[in-house]
C-alpha cells in the first residue's frame, strides 16, 4: 500500500511539474511574440520619424546657408531669408520661458505638495492635466477673445507672450509635480530628521535632486511651443511686413514674424512663396526645435551626476 501510495504520489508530481512547464512555455511564447510585436511597432514608428526628418533634410539642405538664416525676405517674399521669422520664434520663446517657468513651477510644487490632501487640489490636478490636452486652437480663440480683444493689447508680441505661457503651464506643471515624487523618501525624511522645515526641505533637497526633471520639461515644453502656429495664430502673427523691428517697450506691442506662421500662410497660399524657401524654413525650425531637445538631454544629464 505504501508503494502504490509513493507511486501514485511521484505520478501527481510528474503531472504537475508537466502542467507547470506547459504554462511556463506558453507564457515564454506569449511573452516572445508581445516583445515582438511591440519591439517592431516601436522601430516602425522611429523608422517614420527619421524618414520625415530625412525627406525634410533632403529638400531643405540646398536652401540652407548663411544668407538664408540672416537675411530678411526680398521681392515679395519670393527670395531673401527667414531671419525675421527666427527672431520672432527666438523672442516668442524667450518671454514664454519668462513666464512660464516660475508659474508652471510654482504649480508643480502645489500640487506635489498638496495634490492629495483636498478635493480642491485634486480637482486643480484633474483641469491641469485636461488643459495639457487641450488643442492648441483653442489657446489661440481664447488669446484673441481675452489679450487681444479684452484686454486691448492687440496683435502684439505680449499677447503672444500670455498665450504661449498658458499653452505651455500644463506640461510644466505636471513635469514638476512628476520629478518633484521621484526624489527618494529617505532624503526627504533625513532633511526633516535634522531639524529642516518643510519649506527647507522641498528647496534645499526635493528641488535640487528633480531640478533634471524640471528644467528637462521646461525645455521640451518650449519646443513644443516654438513649433507651434494656431496659439500665436490670433494673437502675434504677421506674414510679412517691411518695417524695422526694434527691441523695445514698443516691441511688446508690435506682432512678430514667426517660422510656424510663415510655413501655415507659405503652404495656404501655394505660389507667393518658393518651395524651396519653404522646405528651407521648414528645416530651419526642425532644428531649432531638434537643438532645444539635445539641450534638454545635455542639462538632464549635467544635473544628474551630481546624485550619482
Amino acid at each position: 500500500m505504501q508503494t502504490e501510495a509513493t507511486l501514485t504520489g511521484i505520478a501527481q508530481r510528474s503531472e504537475w511539474e508537466q502542467r507547470a512547464a506547459r504554462r511556463d512555455a506558453q507564457r515564454l511564447r506569449k511573452n516572445a511574440l508581445l516583445t515582438t510585436l511591440f519591439g517592431g511597432m516601436g522601430l516602425l514608428t522611429t523608422l517614420l520619424v527619421f524618414a520625415l526628418i530625412a525627406v525634410i533634410a533632403y529638400k531643405g539642405a540646398p536652401t540652407l546657408s548663411w544668407e538664408f538664416l540672416t537675411q530678411p525676405p526680398r521681392e515679395g517674399m519670393s527670395a531673401g531669408g527667414v531671419w525675421p521669422m527666427i527672431r520672432g520664434s527666438l523672442l516668442l520663446m524667450l518671454g514664454t520661458f519668462l513666464l512660464a517657468t516660475p508659474l508652471g513651477i510654482f504649480g508643480g510644487v502645489c500640487l506635489a505638495e498638496y495634490g492629495e490632501r483636498s478635493r480642491i487640489m485634486r480637482f486643480m490636478h484633474a483641469s491641469v492635466a485636461a488643459l495639457a490636452g487641450t488643442p492648441p486652437i483653442v489657446y489661440g480663440l481664447f488669446g484673441l477673445a481675452i489679450f487681444v480683444l479684452k484686454f486691448h493689447f492687440g496683435v502684439s508680441l505680449l499677447a503672444g507672450w500670455c498665450t504661449l505661457t498658458l499653452f505651455s503651464l500644463p506640461v510644466i506643471v505636471l513635469t514638476t509635480e512628476t520629478a518633484l515624487k521621484t526624489a527618494p523618501a529617505a532624503l526627504i525624511d533625513g532633511g526633516l530628521a535634522l531639524g529642516l522645515s518643510r519649506w527647507q526641505t522641498l528647496w534645499r533637497i526635493a528641488l535640487p535632486y528633480a531640478l533634471s526633471g524640471i528644467l528637462t520639461g521646461v525645455i521640451l515644453s518650449l519646443g513644443r511651443a516654438a513649433g507651434e502656429a494656431t496659439p500665436v495664430l490670433f494673437t502675434a502673427s504677421i506674414y510679412y511686413s517691411t518695417a524695422q523691428l526694434t527691441l523695445g517697450w514698443e516691441t511688446l506691442r508690435q506682432p512678430v514674424a514667426n517660422l510656424p506662421y510663415y510655413l501655415a500662410e507659405g503652404y495656404r497660399q501655394p505660389g507667393v512663396v518658393p518651395d524651396h524657401l519653404i522646405w528651407g524654413a521648414c528645416l530651419t525650425l526642425i532644428m531649432l526645435v531638434l537643438l532645444l531637445n539635445a539641450g534638454a538631454i545635455f542639462i538632464r544629464s549635467r544635473t544628474r551626476r551630481r546624485y550619482l
